[in-house]
């Protein structure tokens, strides 16, 4: 019995050995057939890489597509011999670059597996140098303004695009840098936008007076609108502001001519017609201005955008400067219950000073026919009251300009809608208002 049982333990651990000696051949054989159908062809190099669009700062590069026996993951685009990206399209677009300065750029492709191809052809770009020097020009700061309200685009053409956050940064030092008297800087960074600053000395006032302009370029196309600062105001904390040149008939040049009679410190007149992109803001609020029926406030429409450089303009100088008012003027179509002016301060509260009856008592004066409604006054008239304005509401301390109305006012911002006879339709209803905001402020 013992015998026999020497014998079968001997066979089973044979058995076992066998057994693992199988087990290892099939692991090894497994790894065998892994390791012959590994991917190791690489794909092949990008062809006909192209810079195009080339700015002072941005480039857009494009190429032929690379071919791959498995598939093309990626393309690794690469800026003075520098992995810049990793892009699945055959275009990129570079930005952030400096001004007069020479970039090489070439593109490698990759597949699944890791494997790169050679690289493209080089191609090698210097940007283009920035216009950055101050401007000068001299004659009727009114007339100069009026030419360029004449020329902004119209209700169509999708000519308005909105700045980027960075653009919006660096406007902030625009501002800023004009606020300060740092012209010098100012150019500079405009320069970056495609915008310049303009000295213009107005010959036909007495003494003559110079103001600082910060405008487009006139060959760029960022219609972001027009602004304008005494260099020596007689009215220190008067800023006058049109969104609407055009559709808001006249009120442009309205705006210019009150600016220049006051030497007020500032006026901001908008780029384009205010329906003038077929965008739709996300600020909320609604309008038929641009279309029969009621529809959200397209992004060109400056009174109801919250990213745009007329917003932005006005929140720098509102914060920088505490003591500003700001009289924002519009337009509006009379209806037989309506009154000739709709002023509002953006909220139903009377503030400290209350400039909105501060002015209709002084409009009174020039002409005593007019008609008003105030809205913090008449609580029971909301048509045309402005709460919606994303400028009112930030000057109002609103959560949310863009999305929520103020509750409280400080009494800063004026909105004022003018039926066209009485006060827009020419100098003479424009000189009633100067008069009015010239003894008020």
């Amino acid at each position: 019995m013992k015998i026999k049982y020497r014998i079968m333990s001997i066979k089973f651990k044979m058995n076992l050995i066998g057994l693992a000696f199988l087990t290892v051949l099939n692991c090894s054989s497994g790894g065998d057939d892994s390791t012959s159908g590994e991917d190791t062809e690489a794909p092949s190099n990008p062809k006909n890489l192209v810079a195009t669009n080339l700015t002072e700062t941005t480039v857009d590069l494009t190429w032929d597509a690379s071919t791959d026996n498995v598939n093309v993951l990626t393309y690794l685009v690469y800026q003075n011999d520098n992995n810049l990206a990793s892009n699945t399209s055959t275009s990129y677009s570079v930005n952030s670059l400096s001004p007069n300065t020479t970039y090489t750029f070439k593109v490698q492709a990759k597949d699944n597996a890791g494997n790169t191809s050679s690289f493209s052809n080089v191609v090698s770009v210097t940007t283009l140098d920035v216009d950055a020097e101050l401007k000068y020009e001299s004659g009727s700061i009114e007339a100069y303004l009026g030419t360029f309200i004449n020329s902004v685009p119209g209700s169509s053409g999708n000519d308005y695009f909105e700045p980027t956050d960075i653009e919006l940064d660096t406007w902030d030092l625009v501002v800023k840098a004009v606020l300060n008297n740092n012209i010098t800087e100012a150019v500079e960074m405009s320069a970056l936008l495609d915008y310049q600053i303009k000295e213009f000395t107005d010959n036909t006032l007495s003494p003559n007076q110079t103001f600082y302009i910060i405008e487009k370029q006139p060959s760029k196309f960022n219609h972001w609108g027009t602004y304008v600062f005494s260099k020596t105001p007689s009215k220190e904390n008067l800023v006058i502001t049109a969104p609407h040149v055009i559709s808001d008939a006249n009120t442009g040049k309205q705006a210019a001519y009150c600016f220049r009679e006051n030497i007020a410190k500032a006026v901001f007149l908008s780029g384009t017609h205010r329906c003038n992109n077929s965008n739709f803001t996300a600020c909320s609020g609604t309008t038929t201005v641009c279309n029969s029926s009621s529809e959200a406030y397209r992004i060109s429409d400056m009174a109801h955008n919250v990213q745009s450089i007329f917003q932005r303009t006005s929140e720098v100088v509102s914060d920088d400067l505490p003591n500003t008012v700001f009289i924002q003027l519009h337009g509006f179509t009379k209806l037989s219950t309506d009154p000739y002016v709709i002023m509002s301060n953006g909220a139903r509260q009377t503030p400290t000073v209350d400039y909105a009856t501060l002015i209709k008592n002084e409009l009174l004066v020039e002409d005593n026919t007019l008609t008003f409604k105030i809205a913090h006054i008449d609580t029971d008239w909301s048509r045309l009251i402005g709460f919606t304005n994303t400028q009112s509401r930030y000057m109002n301390n609103s959560s949310n300009p863009c999305s929520t109305s103020a509750t409280n006012t400080t009494g800063r911002f004026i909105h004022i809608e003018q039926e066209r006879t009485k006060l827009r339709n020419d100098v003479t209803g424009w000189k009633k208002m100067s008069e009015a905001l010239k003894r008020v402020f």
